[in-house]
């Protein structure tokens, strides 16, 4: 048996394709002829042949749809003849293996629910029941949708952590919390009449979430002992007891380190010799901490938080308030409406307390078990300071939820995400709360996201995809990502360089290459010591938003009115109350313009956005992308959701053009430039004559440095 796929050799098994599947119609449905000569010419079609000698029977076929990260099984089918062999698991292996070789996220399989053997079929090969669907009106049928993970690089991977996780962020199992000491004072605070008793209590929240871990030192007991009125019956030195413990220093150890300590935190004191009890106490602290190597001390002190620079300079220890485990919740407080496809409205809003009981029923439903959802979920929390938790809301419906911990690290971010994937507006309910969580990087910052979701969710992993993130192949649930919203430039190298090794333990080449294309290979050495080489295109995908603005990348300046430009690019300057075109919800977005612009776009090019006057727009170049692919579409030939990633709909494709035929350019990494490039700056670059502004243009290498060093001023 071969299993064939080119166009050539496809062609000649079209009528035998054709006449097969019309006569199980009941089963495979119906497409005209035309249908498996266009799905054939773009090699979509896999044919099984019986080979003997020169000759070729048929003996089978699947005919798929691709739009990635998915692909669609439409048909497959096995000849009478040839049944009982497992061609049709043959079938399905090849089309994995390809669209594993691809990048794909998953396959999905759409059967009627009334074929029992069809459905024993598909899930034997793997096809969990995602939804049920309605179908057509003339059969009245009930549909089951059915998807597959694949085993991607960016999902789990066979080959190892090399392939599965290019960055090394896995933690998996042996992912590690940061393990803080507990200063006595923290400790009282989680008294009731304490002014700072919610702050105490967030600390302890955050423990619970798995965001850190908590131990106090030996001299807390020995403290609380001293002060104690009734040492068997005092109730915090009970408490303390079932924390873990860390002994205080030899005494060879503390004679060298409490002279330098007290010299930082209490220099007029430590100088004369007048340390306190209490002085000393919190010096025991500091030292238990850094003689144990650990991250850091939480403490209310306000004498021990101010010389925190200097000890963290010193040895490399945080000293943290309390404050730092309180979420920033202002920047959630007001809901954002999102217009997706399908005319579905997604609102993302901070949880509602009568939200508990659909939150509940939602992880229930997605399998996480209660314990999970009481803490690392906080599914149940009502006024939480140490958690952000968001819903998604479709029509009413609680679609999708999150919950993100406060993080004493802000550069490391850990999330919960959820989604209901047989309710309408899944799909943009998970986009909409990746888009959300991302904004929690700061523009120009780094963060490093772990992102943790339940078994099944083939919906939210492919969102996270076209966001960049890879799975861990220790622990299927865990998705992660090195968010860096920056333009990197020979002028940011070493300070980007910097905050990468800091934040992700990733080490980029000391200097910044010169570019000569977008698949030039750059070392990368990951926290494992490992060196990866990756090209310039994948390592923007693995960092987006990023863009490697190097010396040599030439682009691309294309022109686009405000009330165009406003819903495309997101970071708009201006607030608005109006819905967040759909547009924004995808990392990846279409520009539509003439077809004779088709040859202005190369795949990896910056793509510059001119806005201009037209509208009260600025006349100014005003945000850079990436160019992933362009190519021509007729006029009536896109469907709804092929534009998802527009601002356009079909009725508004003739205000680019009159021609029946339009350019698409697919793009993503889009971030505004700091300061817009004015129209005398652009003439003075030669890009910004009157002719030249009309249509999409070619920038040289001079000229982008020289928009992207004005852009930077």
């Amino acid at each position: 048996m071969q299993t064939l796929m080119s166009a050539a050799r496809v062609k000649a098994h079209l009528p035998a394709v054709v006449k097969a599947a019309d006569a199980d119609r009941l089963a495979l449905g119906f497409f005209a002829e035309s249908v498996y000569a266009e799905f054939s010419r773009k090699e979509q079609l896999l044919v099984l042949v019986d080979v003997e000698g020169d000759e070729e029977t048929y003996a089978g076929h699947l005919l798929f749809d691709v739009k990635f990260p998915r692909a669609h099984v439409l048909q497959i089918h096995v000849a009478k003849g040839f049944r009982g062999r497992q061609l049709g698991a043959a079938l399905l292996n090849v089309l994995k293996a390809h669209l594993t070789d691809l990048g794909f996220i998953s396959i999905f399989a759409r059967v009627a629910e009334d074929l029992t053997q069809a459905n024993g079929f598909w899930n034997s090969q793997g096809f969990y029941t995602q939804r049920l669907t309605q179908g057509g009106k003339s059969r009245n049928r009930t549909i089951v949708v059915r998807a597959h993970e694949l085993k991607t690089a960016q999902l789990i991977s066979g080959s190892g952590i090399s392939a599965a996780d290019p960055l090394g962020l896995d933690f998996g199992g042996r992912r590690t919390r940061p393990l803080y000491l507990l200063d006595l004072n923290v400790l009282f605070d989680l008294g009731p009449r304490r002014e700072r008793h919610p702050l105490a209590l967030d600390v302890f929240r955050a423990e619970r979430m798995q965001t850190c871990a908590l131990a106090i030192s030996s001299e807390i007991e020995t403290e609380l002992t001293r002060t104690a009125r009734d040492a068997k019956t005092d109730p915090m030195l009970a408490f303390a007891g079932t924390l873990a413990r860390f002994p205080v220093p030899d005494t060879e150890v503390l004679a060298r380190l409490l002279p330098s300590l007290g010299e930082i935190v209490f220099p007029a004191r430590s100088r004369v010799g007048a340390l306190s009890a209490n002085d000393l106490s919190d010096l025991k602290h500091l030292a238990t901490a850094i003689h144990n190597g650990l991250p850091g001390l939480i403490t209310s002190d306000e004498t021990v938080l101010a010389a925190a620079p200097l000890l963290r300079r010193a040895y490399g220890l945080d000293v943290l308030s309390p404050v730092r485990f309180q979420a920033p919740l202002d920047e959630h407080e007001l809901p954002v409406v999102h217009a997706a496809p399908n005319d579905d409205s997604i609102t993302i809003e901070r949880a509602h307390h009568d939200d508990g009981p659909a939150i509940q029923a939602l992880l229930t439903l997605l399998g996480v078990e209660v314990v999970e959802q009481l803490s690392q979920w906080a599914a149940a929390e009502v006024r939480t300071t140490a958690c952000v938790r968001l819903v998604a809301r479709c029509e009413g419906s609680v679609v999708g939820y999150m919950a993100l911990p406060a993080s004493p690290q802000p550069a490391h971010i850990r999330a919960h995400v959820a989604v209901r994937e047989d309710l309408p507006g899944a799909d943009a309910a998970a986009h909409a709360l990746l888009l959300r969580l991302h904004e929690s990087v700061p523009i120009g910052g780094v963060g490093n996201i772990h992102l943790s979701c339940p078994k099944q969710q083939a919906t939210l992993r492919e969102a996270a995809a076209s966001f960049g993130y890879t799975a861990s192949p220790s622990a299927p649930t865990e998705l992660m990502k090195v968010s860096l919203r920056q333009h990197v430039r020979v002028s940011t190298w070493a300070t980007t360089r910097h905050a990468l090794i800091s934040t992700a333990a990733m080490q980029l080449p000391e200097q910044p290459p010169k570019y000569r294309h977008v698949d030039q290979q750059l070392p990368v050495l990951r926290r494992d010591g490992q060196r990866m080489h990756l090209s310039i295109f994948q390592l923007e995908a693995l960092l987006a938003p990023a863009l490697l603005c190097l010396e040599g990348r030439d682009g691309v300046m294309v022109p686009i009115q405000r009330r165009f430009e406003e819903p495309l690019i997101a970071q708009s300057p201006q607030t608005s109350w109006l819905p967040v075109n759909k547009a924004q919800l995808r990392p990846q977005r279409l520009y539509v313009s003439g077809p004779n612009t088709l040859k202005n776009f190369r795949r990896g090019d910056l793509m510059f956005f001119y806005e201009s006057g037209k509208g009260g727009g600025t006349r100014s170049v005003i945000a850079v992308g990436r160019v992933l692919r362009a190519f021509h579409r007729g006029q009536g030939e896109a469907e709804v959701e092929d534009l998802a990633g527009s601002v356009l709909t079909e009725d508004q494709l003739p205000e680019v053009g009159a021609a029946a035929t339009k350019t698409v350019t697919v793009f993503d990494n889009v971030l505004r430039l700091p300061c817009p490039v004015g129209l005398e700056d652009l003439k003075a670059l030669g890009c910004g004559s009157p002719q030249q502004l009309l249509t999409a243009q070619r920038l040289s290498a001079q000229q982008v440095q020289g928009i992207l060093e004005k852009g930077f001023q």
